[in-house]
């Protein structure tokens, strides 16, 4: 796992502006409706490995496993990219959007023309409680580390 400058455990994270995949302008806290998530940075609308990761945390959230956390998938780009992340994963319980340069402004970055991604746990205020990222998709999420921070 390569880090990032992603925020710290610990840390507020910045409540960016999304776009859903209808073009409606958000930002994150309204999106998380006031409620701690579950919030996936995805490398790209077209990344394979982000979408099965996309799809495990569906699974996560059917089963029960997040709690009452919202789960929210944000795309870097606009509400295209957004709308074909929708059109995979149209389950309810995934709040899908687009973050423009927002995946910048939490401090995923690009290195070597791969945009980072992962998996951040904010709590009611925003406040980040666990942080798994990296240059590479494939290790960006651990359903049993994600469960196991979740539980404690």
């Amino acid at each position: 796992m390569t880090e990032t400058t992603a925020a710290e455990v610990g840390a507020r994270l910045p409540d960016i502006e999304l776009v859903g995949p209808d073009g409606t302008v958000a930002t994150l806290a309204t999106v998380r409706d006031g409620r701690g998530a579950v919030v996936y940075f995805m490398r790209s609308s077209t990344c394979p490995v982000c979408h099965r990761h996309v799809a495990n945390l569906v699974d996560l959230a059917a089963s029960g496993r997040l709690g009452d956390r919202a789960l929210v998938v944000l795309a870097p780009g606009d509400a295209a990219d957004a709308a074909t992340v929708r059109a995979r994963h149209a389950s309810p319980l995934a709040r899908v959007h687009a973050t423009g340069s927002g995946h910048a402004q939490v401090g995923l970055g690009v290195f070597l023309a791969l945009q980072h991604s992962g998996v951040l746990v904010v709590d009611d205020d925003g406040v980040v409680t666990y942080r798994r990222t990296g240059a590479v998709p494939v290790g960006n999420l651990d359903p049993a580390e994600l469960l196991a921070a979740l539980a404690g």
